[in-house]
């Protein structure tokens, strides 16, 4: 009885061991959260680092023009942004959660999409392709 109860358990942990290592939803992560991804997007966000096409700018001319930059979004869907460029709008994931799409109730602009490519509680990671091919991604943290 004893051996048949320790072979029932490996055999559970190595089913968990396995669901955890390949239930990876973005691409650098998290493999695991116990936070819903609405309670992970939502928060006060800061940039870390701003990259296009591979090329680090976190201290080019363009985040240097956002000056005091904060993203403020919250559970509801809702966002602000402070800085040189203020702005406020909506938030919604795409239909499998791995993206993400911004739209301004403020500027006449249309609904801004991105790639999630790390969602964690103090770390958000978005994917932006432009109009004219360049990639742009912007690390951002709590």
């Amino acid at each position: 009885m004893r051996k048949k109860l320790i072979t029932i358990i490996c055999i559970l942990a190595l089913i968990s061991i396995t669901l955890l290592t390949s239930c990876n939803k973005y691409v650098d992560g998290p493999k695991f959260s116990l936070l819903t991804k609405k309670a992970r997007l939502q928060g006060n966000w800061k940039i870390d680092s701003y990259s296009v096409n591979g090329i680090d700018s976190t201290n080019g001319s363009y985040i240097r023009s956002l000056g005091d930059f904060e993203w403020d979004t919250t559970k509801d869907g809702h966002y602000t942004k402070k800085g040189n460029q203020p702005d406020a709008g909506t938030w919604k994931f795409g239909e499998d959660k791995d993206d993400v799409y911004f739209q301004s109730t403020v500027l006449n602009t249309g609904e801004d999409a991105h790639r999630i490519l790390r969602l964690a509680s103090s770390q958000l990671w978005l994917q932006h392709v432009e109009s004219n091919g360049e990639l742009h991604v912007l690390k951002l943290k709590q």
